[in-house]
């Protein structure tokens, strides 16, 4: 019996739920890119689920200890709308509802399985807020580049004994149900075969290492980013928001702003380009003048960048042109 399983294929990650216990027909199939899960848990407000994973455990409460099927199907009904807020919460909904099924079924309701999720349910506000915790401690020891350096397994390494961190704040790793399959036409991975959201922010955290990814702030969003590519990279390819471009593409081009700014030739240019702009509007120049001008200009910046000219003869040449 599997719930979700998880799989990582070069800069994609990738889950398939089974909510109606079709084994190997998924209910749901999700593609993301590599490692946004973990980095979108991360992010995500922990304290805000608080209240329903509690109206939810007071809710399987009464199911079990009084069959209550309205607060059963309650339940239910809050876990599918809480599981939109991230993949990982997907899991609590498909591992519930294959347990509500089977109580549907065979009435078995009181088992020591359904104790057992109780409690899970009852302790998950704080565990997901230690998790959080473990996790950003794992990347400022071990994964980000910028504090952590480029090499992962040797962090890793310097940061374990055996299975066992050396700092208590760090993440803990445990055995992982993974298995090794086909995943796609030529290809196959390791799969993990998820019990707990715990099993899938471990095999994420671990193929980081395994794979020497680091993670890295981008300078435009502020957001963590694997470095999948170039381990000099700056920002991530999510796009800005209010925006087409991607945080990378912003990034370059506020580069380039930057450069500009400081580039006395550019500057020249800019100044002059800017003023006979304006004699557009005063009528003192056509359209079709300015554009030749500036093409002119464009060419005589060339040569000036390529040291053909020098600043002063191309500053001259602006001005008299």
């Amino acid at each position: 019996m599997w719930y979700v399983k998880m799989y990582f294929s070069e800069k994609r990650e990738f889950f398939q739920c089974d909510a109606s216990g079709i084994q190997g027909v998924p209910s749901v199939d999700r593609e993301l890119p590599f490692l946004e899960s973990l980095l979108t848990f991360l992010e995500m407000d922990c304290r805000e689920l608080t209240p329903a994973l509690q109206r939810i455990a007071d809710r399987w409460s009464r199911l079990i200890a009084e069959f209550d099927r309205d607060a059963g199907t309650e339940a239910m009904v809050e876990l599918g709308q809480l599981k939109s807020r991230h993949i990982y919460l997907e899991l609590l909904y498909v591992r519930w509802y294959d347990r509500f099924s089977r109580i549907g079924i065979y009435g078995d309701r009181g088992s020591a399985e359904d104790e057992q999720m109780l409690a899970e349910l009852r302790d998950l506000p704080e565990q997901l807020l230690l998790y959080q915790k473990q996790v950003q401690r794992f990347f400022d020891l071990v994964l980000d580049v910028d504090s952590a350096g480029r090499d992962p397994q040797q962090q890793a390494a310097k940061n374990y004994l055996h299975d066992s961190p050396r700092d208590p704040s760090l993440f803990r790793f445990r055995p992982i149900p993974l298995s090794f399959e086909p995943v796609e036409p030529g290809r196959c991975s390791p799969v993990l075969y998820s019990a707990s959201i715990l099993d899938m922010i471990d095999y994420s955290l671990r193929s980081c290492v395994e794979r020497g990814i680091t993670v890295r702030r981008c300078k435009n969003c502020g957001r963590y980013f694997p470095q999948t590519g170039r381990v000099s990279a700056e920002y991530c390819e999510r796009p800005v928001p209010r925006g087409q471009q991607t945080c990378r593409e912003a990034g370059a081009f506020q580069q380039w702003t930057k450069k500009q700014s400081d580039d006395p030739v550019f500057k020249a240019y800019r100044k002059e380009y800017k003023k006979r702009f304006a004699w557009i509007k005063a009528g003192r120049i056509s359209d079709t003048d300015f554009y030749a001008w500036s093409e002119q200009a464009r060419e005589m910046k060339k040569k000036c960048d390529h040291d053909f000219i020098t600043l002063e003869e191309y500053v001259e040449w602006l001005k008299n042109s």
